[in-house]
């Protein structure tokens, strides 16, 4: 399994759960999956073991778009607050 992307509710609103490794060929699809989603949304990285660096780019995007990050490691926070600072 490289990525597995699932979409669920909690209190009426939408929490796209993200599983395995966020690699290339799992960024569209994971983008595809939250621009179906109308309005703020979760996005729990609590299942995710690794990302690419389009990985961590699609994660960022969707959190500058507004999605609340929750769950991820603090190695994927690393990552995300590293490739932050290179902009």
């Amino acid at each position: 399994m490289t990525v597995r992307i699932d979409t669920t509710s909690e209190r009426s609103k939408p929490i796209v759960n993200v599983s395995g490794r966020l690699e290339d060929s799992g960024v569209q699809e994971l983008m595809k999956a939250c621009q179906l989603i109308e309005g703020e949304f979760v996005l729990d990285l609590t299942g995710v073991r690794s990302a690419d660096p389009k990985g961590i780019d699609a994660i960022r995007k969707l959190v500058s778009g507004g999605a609340k990050l929750r769950g991820a490691s603090p190695f994927l926070r690393l990552l995300l607050e590293a490739s932050a600072d290179e902009d």
